[in-house]
Order: C-alpha cells, then sequence, then structure tokens
C-alpha cells in the first residue's frame, strides 16, 4: 500500500497548497446586504468585498457540486466531481478515487487500494479526522469557502465581465503575496504558504469567476513546482466549476463490512 500512500500524499499537498491558493481576510458580515447588490451592477475592487459577497450568498445556498480538472500531483486524482453539503459540512467525490468527507473522518476507495489490501470485500479505506493525509485531501472541502481561498495577501488585479459556460459573470485576476498568507493565515493553513515561501516562491496568481449573485461559477490556479521536505512536487494546475447551487446531495457514508481503517 506504500505506493498508493506515497501518490496520495503527493496529490494531497498538491491539493492543500492549490486549494488555500486560491482565494483574503474576513469581512465585514455587517456590510453583507450592500456588497451583494453590488455585485450584481459593477465588479468589486477589493477582496473583502468579494468574500462577503461569495460568503452570503454560497450560505443561503447551502449545497453545490464541483467538479476538478488537473494536471501535475493533481492529476493522480484524476478528473472529480464532488457534492457539498455546505451546512453539514459533508463532501462525496467520484472519478478516478472516490472519496467521502465527514465530521468523523475521511473514506477513500481506488482499484489499487482494493488490490493492496489483500481483501476485495473492503475496497474503502478509512482515516481519522485528524489523520495529515486526511487534512491535507480535505481541503477539498474548502473550495466553497472564500476566506481559505483567497487568503491574507491577496489582491484583485482586475476585472472584467465575460460568459462562463453560457452564464453572465465577472472575472477576477488575483495575486497573493505568499509571505503576507502565510503571517497572517489561520494554523492549519500556514504550512502550506510556508512550504512555497522556503521554497524561493513569492507570489501566486489565480483567476475566479462569479455570477451576478457572487456564486463562484470557476476557479483556475497554478502552484509551481517545488521540493518539500524532500519530496518532488511538480507543477500543477487545477480548475475548479462550480454547478447545480442549493440543488439536493446525496453523501452516503459506505458500509461497515466494506471499509478497513488506516493502519
Amino acid at each position: 500500500m506504500r505506493r498508493t500512500t506515497v501518490a496520495l500524499s503527493a496529490a494531497a499537498l498538491a491539493i492543500t497548497l492549490g486549494a488555500c491558493s486560491q482565494g483574503g481576510t474576513p469581512a465585514n458580515p455587517g456590510n453583507a446586504g450592500q456588497e451583494q447588490t453590488e455585485s450584481s451592477s459593477s465588479p468589486f475592487k477589493d477582496i473583502s468585498s468579494l468574500i462577503s459577497s461569495a460568503k452570503s450568498s454560497m450560505d443561503a445556498k447551502k449545497t453545490v457540486t464541483v467538479s476538478f480538472e488537473g494536471t501535475g500531483a493533481v492529476q493522480a486524482l484524476g478528473s472529480t466531481k464532488c457534492q457539498l453539503d455546505i451546512a453539514q459540512t459533508e463532501m462525496a467525490c467520484t472519478g478516478a478515487t472516490e472519496m467521502v468527507f465527514t465530521k468523523d473522518g475521511m473514506y477513500i476507495k481506488s482499484p489499487e487500494l482494493a488490490q493492496l489490501s489483500g481483501d476485495p470485500s473492503k475496497p474503502w479505506l478509512k482515516m481519522a479526522a485528524n489523520d495529515s493525509m486526511a487534512q491535507q485531501l480535505g481541503q477539498l472541502g474548502k473550495i466553497n469557502d472564500f476566506e481559505s481561498m483567497l487568503p491574507p495577501g491577496s489582491k484583485i488585479t482586475s476585472s472584467a465581465k465575460e460568459q462562463v459556460d453560457g452564464q453572465e459573470a465577472t472575472r477576477y485576476e488575483i495575486v497573493t503575496d505568499l509571505k503576507e498568507a502565510a503571517a497572517g493565515a489561520k494554523p492549519e493553513e500556514k504550512p502550506a504558504f510556508q512550504a512555497l515561501v522556503d521554497a524561493g516562491v513569492t507570489e501566486l496568481k489565480q483567476t475566479v469567476w462569479v455570477d451576478a449573485e457572487g456564486l463562484p461559477l470557476k476557479a483556475d490556479s497554478t502552484t509551481p513546482a517545488l521540493t518539500v521536505a524532500g519530496q518532488q512536487i511538480p507543477e500543477s494546475t487545477m480548475t475548479v466549476r462550480y454547478s447545480d447551487w442549493g440543488k439536493p446531495v446525496q453523501i452516503t457514508v459506505p458500509p461497515a463490512d466494506q471499509v478497513q481503517e488506516k493502519r
């Protein structure tokens, strides 16, 4: 199972860096209504307003379907689509690797895991919520949290109106100063930013698209090649698409007799 674990660890780190690099400082919730109105008429000029509008709209919808496409280390997960229950902080993903995230922990299933486990009748591997790999892969779930996606040090450099998948949207180009991000990040997110700083990366660029309600439609990010703890992480790109805001989602924990605990 070591080969699988190494591959997943590389992907997990790339996801952590990519998810953390997609997005600032908490906005004043008292301005949410004003900012929501502004988003439908003109582009935001600052990160705080963009975050507040998106958070208000996403919390109101409660659910979303998110699809991921990536290259580099992220490609190890293949094409992935996830259903998120924002209110319950749960997520279920399908694709090359199936995953289910709950408050209790993370479940992961893949053909390679089933083969290496020695027990094909238990194709699911469960990781505790405090497992380091589970926490890193769990960064996928933060793709709906603009306060985590847009860290301190992020600035909007330009914006423009355009269509995304047939929907009217505003495109925002965003640059993040990684030293500021590392200094102001939440404790659990700080190591990812510090790893980039230690590798000599000074800034990250990303593009996000939001609709007139402030709901994200698409996000592009690139994590440059770097070496972390002696492990080579290739340049990774990730494209995220959001759809079906507010529609029902189905998140099912695997049956106990199909699950083995990670050792």
